[in-house]
């Protein structure tokens, strides 16, 4: 046996585990031979895919929960995770609207019962003369935050009665309620004082005195006097919406240097989260004192340029 058959016999040899393995190459391996296996079918084998149904998929007809409202769904009708609740158990989502536009006079008994239903202690409260002469004087700085309602719904808050249409031609006849203001006036001084938060009583006289009670139309602070939200409408995000479409409009307007606001201890960190600095105390004493001087300075008239 020479070299040559002896390397063609390891060769062989080499080979049958692979040829174990793939059967069909056992005809083609011999020298001459012809594979004769036909190809394979692969229409034939492929396995036909079971049709199964989304754990998601909601059913064809709506599902009558009748009295037992928790029903669970998912081991008899196919449904993992859904509840058809009927409509009188369903709970009234969060789905305001809302929508500011500057208060006028016409709005005061809708402020004087937001006023009213928002400060539980009656000295903190402005008065009706009071809210009347901010929204003659400056109603360009008071702002009303409202919700479309319409008649008939549950919980109708306290300004309802006193709100109006929103167009007369409104067929389910929705009324825009008033939920949240900020009423304001300028003052000279960079912080609150006593003599802001006043008016002078002869203010709608023909020639009325000079004055450093109220409003100063020089003033290049605007004091925020109220900040209020109804009740109802509380921990829903509604006061920081109402908050920074003030900030925001004031930021534009440029009108003033800053804002300036008393809160009492407990709301500090309130508008501090809103980029108002705390000041400390403040000396004033309405509603019995015990207050702290908050501030927000406004853009600058070459920031507002520069940035918008």
């Amino acid at each position: 046996m020479n070299d040559q058959e002896r390397s063609v016999i390891r060769a062989f040899q080499h080979s049958q585990p692979l040829l174990k393995r793939f059967p069909n190459r056992r005809k083609a391996s011999k020298p001459g031979a012809r594979n004769t296996a036909m190809p394979r079918d692969l229409n034939s084998e492929k396995s036909k895919a079971e049709i199964t149904e989304s754990p998601n998929r909601m059913p064809d007809s709506p599902v009558d929960l009748g009295a037992d409202s928790s029903a669970q769904l998912g081991s008899s009708s196919g449904l993992k995770g859904f509840v058809v609740v009927p409509k009188s158990k369903q709970y009234k989502p969060n789905n305001l609207h809302p929508y500011t536009r500057p208060l006028t006079v016409s709005d005061i008994d809708a402020v004087v019962a937001l006023e009213n239903a928002a400060f539980s202690n009656p000295d903190e409260r402005a008065t009706r003369e009071k809210i009347f002469y901010r929204l003659t004087k400056c109603n360009e700085l008071c702002l009303g935050l409202f919700e479309t309602i319409v008649p008939g719904q549950d919980n109708q808050p306290e300004t309802f009665g006193s709100s109006r249409p929103v167009e007369t031609s409104r067929s389910n006849g929705a009324i825009s309620v008033l939920i949240g203001h900020v009423i304001a006036a300028k003052t000279t001084s960079p912080l609150v004082t006593d003599a802001s938060m006043d008016f002078p009583q002869d203010w709608q006289a023909d020639k009325p005195e000079s004055s450093e009670l109220g409003h100063q139309e020089a003033g290049r602070t605007i004091v925020l006097h109220s900040v209020a939200v109804l009740p109802e409408f509380q921990g829903r995000g509604i006061g920081r919406v109402l908050m920074m479409a003030y900030m925001q409009q004031m930021n534009g307007a440029g009108i003033a240097d800053r804002l300036a606001l008393i809160a009492h201890e407990c709301m500090v960190s309130y508008y501090e989260k809103l980029a108002f600095a705390n000041k400390g105390k403040s000396p004033c004493e309405f509603g019995g004192g015990g207050w702290f001087d908050m501030s927000f300075d406004l853009k600058t008239q070459h920031a507002r340029a520069t940035y918008g």
